[in-house]
């Protein structure tokens, strides 16, 4: 039985500060089967922006109807509650509920509050709602690259399902807070039905009001914009619900209908000549005259006192043999002091040697005599650290900010590995060592607790015996006596006993580690010490095979202090070093011999730039990797004559400039930023990268691969570690709304760049008015009907002039060759094509336990200069940054030579047809509604599309990646046959309404109908060229738009064409800058 109470809420205001709540309550019985849908009106939702004022907007959501689902799990009946144009909830283990957002913009993030003014439900009893399903990888030895399915299990949250109250707690709230550039805006998410478990209600809200309000002290804006992008700035006014009601810069007039000649290089002010040196190791290093003038640095017109060294931005302190004459002789050396550099990006350090006008630091020095008073240490503590990076985790749960690399695979229970370190000259006795073993627990098996048993071994001795739990990071510790260590080879063995009682016990190792006590004793004619406490030393080392040693105080890296006066003592050619000094408890030493000074890895000339200068300007900006500037200069020359301000910068450049050349990707982020927030005014709106990635970024598993131009890797909730180019373009705010449009072209060598670049440019400059330019292809799985409901919902978005293609595997009998199929009709011509369903790296779907289409088959493809957009709803397809012999499917369709695909919009991660429904619909809308868009702005708004409806939807935003060029534009084709280029939105008008007439229209079967549509300014504003868009939200089926859109004309109207099909309802809404008219539509 379902009880029906008719609630409504309404607000009485006070003084503009306080309300009152006043509830009319009106019982209504009414016996329903769950089985049976309860369906009043018109099912669909919407969001309207209320008139507002100057420190708040108010947002009236209402909805029309609903229907119920229902659903059954282990003999347990649950509904699941359905409204049109709302999504349902994802987080698993909750409720699944209907939700619709919006977007809304503010004058700044802080001081902002919402608060529900009225609000309209009713109250069901009887139900049960049904949980969103918990998700993971299927399948076993899916610790990287994961070529399973996601398996979906059924998940209930204790907490909420046991609770008596209503979930969630307001049926509308404030989400996420961020920036567009430089614009505040906020989410707003409305969610009409509340779920009470225990007592089985649900309100279900017909109407809600909220305001957003925000503090008059807090209205200066966190940053200002004199002048806003042509290419950004339309993207804010459809995604913004109030645009027209909040301040915006003047768009700056840049189109690509006014060719200018315009771009910017890197030259700057001169500078000095200098050597980009890079070293690997940590020691002393030597420079030579010859080193010098190999690396093309001019030796002799330089005065040598004049060099200076620096590292990470820091002055180095150097010392040059022989520059006291002023001349770099060819038997002068520079010698310098080398540090270790290593993190996950890489395991270079970079010194830069510069000649300048003014003398350079230089090293202190320490007099070493020897008085004979001082202590004469024996020994000194040492750590030895072992660690092999051969396994790669890239799954693991939780893995934000942990190792991901290991020594080795798994240990299985019961099993046993070793680990070898070898310690030479050990202070030999009864003293202490600890070691020290830290283990990363893989399996978690719930009915056991502990489910990990361990034991650690030095040489075979026993050392320390640990149970402990779940995936955690575990730390063995014991401390033993030197005794138990050897004079060289060392062995800790571990071991997984397998006792716990645990269904599978299995752990990785991550790295071995000894604390002792050293002594001096020089090894391979060098050796690194300390003493053993603080004070005054006569330090002594011996063993050297030469008597050309030298000693220096490393303890401050870049201050290294060269000791003199040092004492040689000779005992029968072994050579011992002695000389006194005065340590505190960090003091370092190196003592070594003259031909223990090392070589750097690299010396080169630096190709000076000037990236980093205030004077420049750009609206679209190539990032590429030095073997193919050549191929990027073509590209940016086509898009100058398109009228951009465009700057062709070298990858390396910028790790130079942004990163003291040491490589890493937020170097790339960092100067970004810098273009947008110091470049001439509109900022930087494209961003492409040119070159390939690889996640393994010290390329620890020892696969060879190149990363040209490197991504970001985030964590993500499902796969784990995997790339994300739209890391690059959070420029403003603390948020992952992107500020720029960017995409990459994923090119190995030059040839492919070249390709790549060759499509591109081609796309431009052929539209095609061919009748294979009208054709979309819609590929589908089989596993789930939403994979065909999906491609169902895109084609009901096409233009009556295209003519949609449909490859649905579940259509076909195993026998069939679906890959022909698709071969076939991409061979014909596509302007875009969507593959809905289950992926790989390398595949689309399962059909029959083989996959529907791989890259094997996309290379046979011989569609030449027949280019598709093709749009990826599935998993991986985009994950670019495995090693070069694991080919995506999306970069393979961009590489092909003179075929494959223009660009490819493909998810670097796992992710789910809901959420891709969500992209997809709104790719396409955009695609056929005749924006002035390009590909990055379709993508962008798509993303924040998705991004608007949930915040569960973020990881979309940050893993999905355009495979192209962001600035192309693409050609949709008028009913007329013409490739049509819309033209932007004027700015003289701010729309205050729009009307249409009739509202509403009752028709009979096959007749045609017009409607006409009038918008109004809020001042005398010029109402010519706006673009109204017609979208029939209810009867698709029942009714059908001759044209989509419609621009207005001088007097401000647009006419559409509306045919009725078959008898029924419908419902069309008109819109243009988040305005909208809706009228009801009859057919007898």
């Amino acid at each position: 039985m379902i009880r029906r109470w008719i609630v409504k809420i309404f607000f009485v205001r006070r003084n503009r500060s306080y309300y009152s709540l006043c509830m009319v309550i009106a019982p209504l019985v009414a016996i329903l089967s769950f089985l049976m849908l309860w369906y009043t009106g018109l099912c669909n939702a919407s969001v309207t922006l209320l008139p507002s004022d100057s420190r708040s907007i108010e947002l009236e959501f209402t909805i029309d109807g609903f229907h119920t689902e229902t659903l059954q799990h282990e003999g347990k009946t649950y509904q699941r509650i359905c409204i049109q144009d709302t999504i349902q909830s994802a987080m698993p283990g909750e409720p699944q509920l209907p939700q619709c957002g919006t977007m809304v913009g503010l004058p700044v993030i802080h001081g902002v509050s919402l608060d529900i003014l009225d609000a309209q439900y009713e109250t069901l009893q009887g139900y049960n709602i049904y949980p969103a399903p918990k998700s993971g990888i299927e399948g076993e030895n899916q610790d990287t690259f994961p070529s399973g399915s996601i398996k979906q299990t059924f998940f209930e949250n204790q907490h909420i399902y046991t609770s008596n109250a209503f979930f969630p707690d307001t049926p509308v709230k404030m989400g996420n807070k961020g920036y567009l550039r430089d614009q505040p805006v906020a989410q707003v998410h409305f969610t009409p039905v509340q779920f009470n478990p225990v007592t089985g209600e649900v309100r279900i809200y017909r109407k809600i009001v909220a305001r957003v309000s925000w503090k008059e002290g807090h209205l200066s804006p966190e940053k200002k914009t004199s002048m806003a992008s042509p290419f950004f700035e339309n993207l804010l006014k459809k995604k913004i619900i109030n645009y027209h009601n909040i301040k915006r810069p003047v768009i700056a007039e840049n189109s690509y209908r006014t060719p200018v000649q315009r771009k910017m290089d890197s030259s700057g002010a001169e500078v000095s000549p200098r050597l980009k040196i890079t070293v690997k190791e940590e020691g002393m290093y030597t420079l030579t005259y010859n080193d010098l003038i190999d690396a093309g640095f001019d030796v002799d017109a330089i005065d040598p006192r004049t060099l200076t060294m620096t590292n990470k931005g820091e002055d180095v302190a150097i010392f040059i043999e022989g520059e006291e004459d002023g001349v770099f002789n060819t038997s002068d050396t520079i010698v310098f002091y080398g540090e270790e550099y290593t993190d996950i990006y890489t395991d270079k350090n970079v010194y830069w040697l510069t000649a300048g006008a003014t003398s350079g630091v230089r090293m202190n020095i320490h007099d070493g005599a020897t008085s004979g008073n001082a202590i004469v240490p024996d020994y000194f503590p040492a750590t030895i650290h072992v660690e092999e990076n051969t396994y790669y985790w890239q799954t693991m749960p939780e893995g934000e900010g942990q190792d991901h690399y290991f020594w080795g695979g798994k240990l299985t229970a019961p099993q046993t590995k070793e680990l070898t370190l070898n310690i030479k000259n050990i202070l030999s006795g009864p003293e202490t060592a600890a070691i020290r073993v830290q283990l990363k627990g893989y399996t978690d098996v719930s009915k056991s607790d502990p489910d990990h048993h361990t034991k650690i071994y030095i040489n075979d001795k026993e050392i320390d015996d640990q149970y402990w739990d779940g995936r955690i990071v575990f730390n063995h510790e014991a401390t033993v006596s030197h005794e138990y260590l050897n004079n060289g080879k060392n062995t800790i063995t571990v071991e997984t006993v397998g006792d716990t009682g645990a269904s599978v016990d299995q752990l990785l190792i991550n790295w071995a580690e000894i604390d002792y006590l050293d002594t001096y004793v020089a090894e391979n004619d060098e050796l690194f010490f300390r003493a053993p406490s603080e004070g005054v030393y006569q330090f002594e080392v011996s063993s050297f095979t030469g008597s050309d040693m030298e000693a220096f105080d490393i303890t401050d890296h870049n201050a290294v202090v060269r000791v003199i006066n040092t004492n040689i003592v000779n005992d029968n050619k072994r050579y011992t070093l002695q000389f006194e000094g005065v340590a505190q408890s960090d003091t370092r030493f190196l003592a070594l011999t003259l031909a223990q000074y090392k070589t750097p890895f690299a010396i080169e000339k630096d190709e000076t730039s000037s990236w980093k200068s205030s004077d420049k300007g750009a609206d679209y900006i190539i990032i590429t990797h030095e073997d193919f500037y050549d191929n990027a200069l073509a590209l940016a020359s086509h898009r100058i004559d398109d009228g951009l301000r465009v700057v062709t910068v070298k990858v390396g450049d910028i790790y130079d400039e942004f990163n003291d050349g040491i490589f890493s990707p937020q170097a790339i982020r960092d100067f970004l930023s810098y273009t947008y927030n110091n470049w001439q005014e509109p900022a930087p709106a494209y961003v492409v990268l040119i070159g390939d990635a690889y996640q393994d970024y010290n390329d620890n598993l020892a696969s060879g691969t190149i990363n040209y131009v490197p991504s970001q890797i985030i964590e993500t909730d499902e796969l784990g570690e995997t790339p994300s180019d739209n890391w690059f373009v959070l420029v403003s705010g603390n948020d992952i709304l992107p500020d720029m449009h960017i995409g990459r072209l994923c090119a190995q060598t030059i040839e492919q760049a070249e390709d790549i670049i060759n499509k591109v440019i081609f796309y431009d400059q052929h539209p095609s008015e061919e009748d294979w330019a009208k054709n979309v292809l819609l590929v589908a799985d089989d596993d789930q009907s939403s994979f065909e409901s999906l491609s169902e919902e895109i084609i009901e978005l096409l233009p009556d002039n295209y003519t949609a293609k449909r490859v649905y595997v579940g259509d076909y009998t195993a026998n069939d060759d679906v890959a022909f199929n698709i071969t076939q009709n991409i061979n014909n011509g596509c302007f875009m094509v969507n593959y809905t369903g289950h992926g790989a790296v390398n595949m689309w779907g399962l059909n029959a336990s083989t996959s529907i289409y791989t890259t094997d088959d996309i290379a046979l493809l011989d569609n030449w200069y027949k280019l598709p957009v093709v749009t990826v709803a599935n998993c991986l397809n985009g994950f670019f940054t495995g090693k070069s012999t694991q080919v995506s499917v999306a970069e393979e369709f961009q590489r092909l030579q003179d075929k494959g695909a223009i660009a490819v919009w493909a998810a670097t991660a796992l992710s789910y047809t809901s959420g891709h429904r969500l992209l997809m619909l709104s790719f396409y809308e955009s695609v056929f509604t005749g924006s002035s868009y390009g590909l990055g702005e379709i993508s962008t708004e798509a993303k924040l599309d998705a991004y608007s409806q949930s915040s569960y939807w973020s990881e979309l935003v940050e893993t999905f990646v355009l495979f192209g060029d962001p600035a192309t534009r693409l050609h949709v084709v008028a009913d007329d046959g013409i490739p049509v280029t819309p033209t932007p939105l004027p700015q003289e008008c701010t729309i205050s309404a729009i009307e249409a007439e009739p509202k509403k229209l009752v028709l009979k079967k096959g007749e045609e109908g017009e409607v006409l549509i009038t918008i109004t300014c809020e001042t005398n504003g010029n109402t010519e060229g706006f673009e109204i868009k017609a979208n029939i939200k209810k009867g698709k089926k029942i009714a059908k738009i001759a044209n989509k859109t419609a621009v207005t004309d001088v007097d401000g109207q647009a006419s559409f064409v509306i045919t009725a099909k078959k008898k029924g309802k419908a419902v069309v809404v008109f819109s243009v800058n988040n305005i909208a008219e809706k009228i009801r539509v009859k057919i007898k």
